[in-house]
């Protein structure tokens, strides 16, 4: 198996059939992975698979929901999804989207860790205690945030005006007198 930096890790898995005491009738699968982890895992499938390459197909199947998995949970977790209130449905459409964009954008600051000085700042803002796992969306999320608290004036101070207001053309009292 390869991770995200393309460093080959080996792994051993293994295949065997079982039946489980509460669906004796089903037919199941239990594959063994040793390698990834301490511990190792176990994944119980439906699926009888003939040789080996049908068992790392389930693993690579496996891995890959579990990123999505990580993915709702941090939007839940970092962002309070759960407990945002709307009144319509398209205000709750328009939130998550929002939240997409944003956790896209901290996937990207995530993938370029080791090269941009950018996102080593924003990690050691973050001031995490322990060492940054390789989710590091977390540590990213709360070194912008904690950038973006020490901000009095928001982005309006960034932002130029167009055109510039003109006063308005309602006479005062001052004027009417002259």
């Amino acid at each position: 198996m390869k991770n995200k930096a393309g460093k080959a890790r080996k792994c051993k898995f293994s295949y065997i059939p079982i039946s489980l005491p509460a669906i004796p009738d089903e037919k199941l699968t239990l594959i063994i992975i040793r390698g990834l982890g301490k511990v190792a895992m176990m994944l119980i499938t439906n699926l009888n698979p003939t040789d080996k390459r049908l068992s790392l197909a389930i693993l690579k199947v496996y891995l890959r929901k579990w990123r999505i998995e990580e993915y709702f949970r941090f939007k839940k977790q970092q962002f309070d999804f759960e407990t945002i209130r709307v009144r319509s449905l398209n205000s709750i459409r328009t939130m998550n989207l929002l939240l997409s964009i944003t956790i896209g954008f901290i996937a990207m600051l995530s993938q370029g860790k080791k090269e941009s000085v950018l996102v080593l700042l924003i990690l050691k803002i973050s001031k995490r205690i322990y060492d940054i796992p390789e989710f590091n969306y977390y540590a990213l999320a709360d070194g912008i945030y904690t950038i973006l608290q020490k901000t009095k004036t928001g982005i309006k101070k960034f932002i130029k005006p167009r055109f510039k207001k003109k006063g308005s053309q309602q006479l005062t009292i001052a004027d009417a007198c002259i």
